[in-house]
């Protein structure tokens, strides 16, 4: 009898546990903890999905590194790590790159992944007139097939960052060839983003919202979460309210930047946590060189010396980022605490500069002059991207009127902000920023610092900055390039080419329902998606 009461209480276990384990599994067979649920991010601008070839600039940057893989991806301080290429060869003379791809690969839609993939992908994007800012896409002459899971490019310059660009988000990404019209045509009309990467889209609706799910052939770390919806919220106050009201689950970075006012308010929301990082970008101002006010090297450093960056950050910004230092932050490669030297604030050192310069306030209105002109000069600055950039430059007027400088402040719309600063150069100072990750250093004082095309430098023109810089992209010799480096760093500073100003903070604001939160390694790959999962 008691054999008997045992076999059904053991038997009543069994169908206990099989109910149990029935329940927390969905219909396709994948447990609740395996499917990690739904995560709803906001974006700032619509993702574009409909236009999101790999090889082009158009629709979200942060989506590109979500569906699309490269050849290699950019890690911390920019060290280069394995990706679709698990390993590479540079030849002595540093122009052939041989890659030897992962194997067993699947795009999303289940074709192979091989080096004909790579050679179409390439082939979209070299030597054409659209990519001419990258070297890569100009120096890349011939694209050799050794097997199927070896390619060999052979560039026509030595050029040391060719593998930091190819980690870019786009447009050196490698898609399908199924992803074009016709297929297999480097030159064929987009349909749709097929890639290798942890995640395809689902759906798309304009303006609205685009959904990810899963690539079930990824080859890497599968993600935790069944599908990332990005929902677009263009106003930054409205996004920190569908935050709060739990209509988004996760916010910030560049993708769709939480305004540093709401940050206190954020910080007493129990629903939600605040998550930050350094970043790499970094807010400067650029002299016109042209202005006459600009060509003695004592005014500049005096204007570096008067602004208080200090206060700027902790009456300002909240407290978040630093005040910068040198133009760089010290995360961008090369950046060392020996070359990354910063002006000081201190106003008696700025008016001493000022006055051995022969700027007088001769009348005492409390604006310097010189030969009958008084020192007057605009700032130019947009708040449509950099909202915070307003009340930062009303601080450098404050600031520069204490030594005597008028600064009459100019809001421009966007489009125009951009014509100002590359092409029409009607300003006398502007406010601007580094580029990041992945463009740091040599991408930015190359389209900054350099001639291109014909056309004068953009931020400061020095032949010797500009024979430094070619030296440095063409050495190969990693202790010889930090050596170039230093010598770039300490000749900006020397010179104070600029005023380097602020140094951001990645800034990601999530609800605390929400898992596994880490940062990513860049800009454009904020988070670390696949280890996210969502609880009840």
């Amino acid at each position: 009898m008691f054999q008997r009461h045992k076999f059904f209480i053991n038997l009543f276990i069994v169908m206990l546990l099989v109910a149990i384990l029935t329940c927390c599994t969905t219909k396709t067979g994948v447990s609740e903890k395996e499917k990690g649920g739904e995560l709803t991010v906001a974006v700032a601008e619509d993702p574009g999905f409909d236009q999101l070839d790999a090889a082009s600039y158009n629709g979200l940057i942060q989506a590109y590194p979500m569906i699309y893989d490269s050849l290699v991806e950019y890690g911390e301080k920019g060290k280069i790590l394995p990706a679709l290429a698990t390993s590479w060869e540079i030849s002595p003379d540093g122009k052939t790159y041989t890659f030897y791809l992962r194997k067993g690969v699947k795009f999303s839609d289940g074709t192979p992944f091989n080096a004909d993939a790579v050679k179409f992908s390439l082939e979209r994007w070299r030597q054409k007139p659209e990519h001419s800012s990258i070297t890569a896409s100009k120096a890349l002459e011939k694209i050799e097939v050794v097997d199927s899971h070896t390619i060999k490019l052979h560039f026509n310059i030595c050029y040391y960052p060719i593998l930091t660009e190819l980690t870019y988000p786009r447009p050196v990404r490698i898609m399908s060839p199924s992803a074009v019209t016709p297929a297999g045509d480097p030159n064929g009309k987009f349909a749709k983003p097929i890639g290798t990467g942890p995640w395809m889209v689902e759906s798309y609706t304009k303006d609205q919202q685009a959904v990810l799910v899963r690539n079930p052939n990824y080859w890497g770390e599968k993600p935790r979460l069944s599908k990332i919806v990005l929902k677009v919220i263009p106003d930054p106050q409205t996004r920190v309210l569908a935050l709060q009201s739990g209509q988004v689950d996760l916010a910030g970075g560049r993708m769709s930047s939480i305004p540093p006012e709401s940050l206190p308010l954020i910080t007493k929301d129990s629903k939600l946590q605040i998550h930050r990082t350094e970043g790499s970008t970094s807010y400067f101002l650029i002299f016109n060189y042209n202005n006459e006010f600009f060509q003695d090297v004592r005014i500049r450093q005096a204007i570096n010396y008067a602004v208080n960056k200090r206060s700027m950050v902790d009456n300002l910004l909240g407290g978040v980022g630093k005040p910068a230092q040198g133009l760089f932050q010290f995360t961008v490669p090369y950046v060392t605490e020996r070359n990354n030297q910063g002006y000081p604030y201190d106003v008696n050192k700025a008016r001493e500069l000022l006055a051995e310069a022969g700027w007088k306030d001769t009348d005492g209105d409390g604006i310097l002059d010189k030969n009958g002109k008084p020192f007057k000069v605009s700032l130019a600055f947009q708040n449509v991207e950099y909202p915070e950039w307003k009340p930062m430059c009303e601080a450098i007027q404050g600031d520069l009127a204490k030594v005597g400088i008028q600064v009459n402040l100019k809001m421009l719309e966007r489009t125009a902000y951009y014509d100002e600063l590359w092409k029409n150069r009607g300003y006398e100072l502007i406010i601007y920023r580094t580029y990041s990750d992945s463009w740091n250093p040599h991408g930015f004082l190359a389209g900054l610092f350099h001639t291109a095309k014909g056309k004068p430098a953009v931020a400061w023109a020095d032949p010797k900055l500009e024979l430094l810089i070619d030296n440095v992209l063409s050495t190969m010799d990693e202790t010889e390039r930090q050596k170039i480096y230093d010598e770039i760093f300490h000749l900006i500073y020397e010179q104070a080419m600029c005023v380097p100003l602020y140094y951001p903070e990645e800034i990601m604001v999530v609800n605390s329902r929400v898992q596994g939160f880490e940062f990513g390694t860049t800009a454009y790959c904020p988070v670390k998606w696949e280890r996210l999962f969502v609880t009840k």
